[in-house]
């Protein structure tokens, strides 16, 4: 548009030069002027250019002077090329960093996704390793479990042991004074019938327990068993330090108060017999134990093996301190779960809840029943309270197990359940 308006310009521009050279040159001529001697036509014809010229030049240079682009088309066009060369130039160079770019963008997006493959393989590869995880937990915690009670019965194999030991060397003593006594030139006839006579009572002793053996085993095989190996019969808490005597006395009441729950347990008539037989090396190795600490014992009466309905309970006698495990209002255990409303989940839920406190009880110290592996119980009522209240319950909840009260290591614990819904 500007062009074409320059064109007019000068197009009406050269109509006017040519115009007023026309009239001037005719006005030189018909006054007939002449400048440098020379003839009056060609004077106007000199004119006439002059004129033309002049009126060019100024107009052109006010142009020049007004219009920045008549100055560039006059004085910048070299430039101008220079600029649009270089400009070109620039151009080339952009469109090959612009394919360079595009190629390097088509190869980090192939690098993209091949590593957006190996991340899902990842993630997918993490997910099976936690699954395991959790796999390999659960199996560590049935091994914990299982490792507690093979503990306890090897702390009661020791101490078995212990007894068995010591009667050992009672009869070695016992041995080595029959043979002084047998070697001895002293020794007299009535001294050696006496002892004949005892070593016959002894035998025939002996032959009773082995009929009474046999009889027990035959009666086993056929008879009702009330009382499993290991079984606890009675716990009670002895406090320490009371001196032999005392300690002794304390003890025996507790056999004894055991002996008279078993006889109401079996539905006995006779209150004064006397079924519950624990040997006399445990006893007083019992004794002298509770007598040396300085602390609450937990005696613990246990079966040695399978009872038979009609037998007599052997008895075996198991020592631990007692020490205090919680405190009331102590969280034994907190998880946090999601519910989908599933009609078993919230049973489910809660009975692995309860193993799970009843596991981290046992970690801690309190003392676990060696048949069930339990430290506690909780009713029917206040159980199926707390499966109706974790169903009511929808997304993620927090489950907490708190003691009601001082909690020792003689147990049982009493949890109540708080449960409560996670943001």
């Amino acid at each position: 548009m500007y062009g074409l308006a320059l064109i007019a310009i000068i197009a009406v521009m050269g109509g006017a030069i040519a115009y007023i050279g026309d009239k001037l040159g005719t006005k030189v001529g018909k006054k007939k002027l002449s400048i440098f001697g020379l003839r009056p036509k060609h004077t106007s014809i000199i004119v006439t250019i002059v004129t033309g010229i002049l009126i060019s030049a100024a107009t052109l240079g006010l142009m020049t002077a007004v219009s920045w682009d008549v100055r560039t088309a006059l004085f910048g066009m070299e430039e101008l090329k220079a600029q649009l060369v270089f400009l070109n130039s620039e151009v080339g160079s952009k469109t090959q960093e612009l394919e360079l770019s595009r190629a390097e963008l088509e190869t980090k997006t192939a690098e993209y996704t091949a590593v957006s493959t190996k991340v899902k393989e990842t993630v997918d590869q993490l997910n099976r390793s936690k699954a395991e995880l959790n796999e390999v937990t659960s199996e560590r915690d049935k091994a914990s479990a299982a490792l507690a009670v093979l503990q306890t019965d090897y702390a009661a194999a020791r101490r078995d042991l212990v007894a068995y030991q010591q009667n050992i060397k009672s009869l070695q003593a016992t041995k080595q004074e029959l043979d002084d006594r047998v070697a001895g030139l002293t020794t007299t006839i009535d001294e050696l019938n006496t002892a004949k006579t005892e070593l016959q009572s002894d035998l025939d002793h002996l032959n009773e327990v082995a009929t009474n053996l046999k009889q027990g085993l035959q009666i086993a095989k056929e008879g009702t068993v009330v009382f499993r190996t290991g079984e606890v019969l009675a716990t009670t808490v002895v406090e320490g330090g009371n001196g032999p005597e005392d300690t002794a006395g304390a003890l025996g009441e507790a056999i004894y108060k055991t002996n008279a729950m078993l006889l109401d347990k079996l539905n006995v008539a006779d209150k004064k017999l006397e079924i519950l037989w624990v040997a006399r090396a445990d006893f007083e190795q019992a004794a002298a134990l509770i007598a040396q600490t300085n602390q609450e014992v937990i005696v613990r009466i246990s079966a040695v093996g399978n009872t038979v309905y009609g037998e007599p309970v052997i008895g075996r006698l198991e020592l631990f301190p007692n020490h205090l495990i919680y405190r009331k209002d102590e969280t034994v255990y907190r998880e946090v779960v999601t519910m989908t409303g599933e009609p078993q989940q919230a049973e489910e839920t809660v009975m692995a809840f309860l193993q799970q406190v009843n596991m981290a009880a046992v970690k801690k110290g309190i003392l676990p029943d060696p048949i069930q592996g339990t430290v506690g119980s909780m009713s029917g009522s206040e159980l199926f309270e707390n499966i109706n209240k974790v169903g009511r319950h929808r997304g993620k909840i927090e489950l907490s197990a708190v003691t009601e009260q001082d909690t020792y290591t003689v147990g049982p614990i009493r949890i109540k359940i708080g449960i409560k819904s996670v943001p």
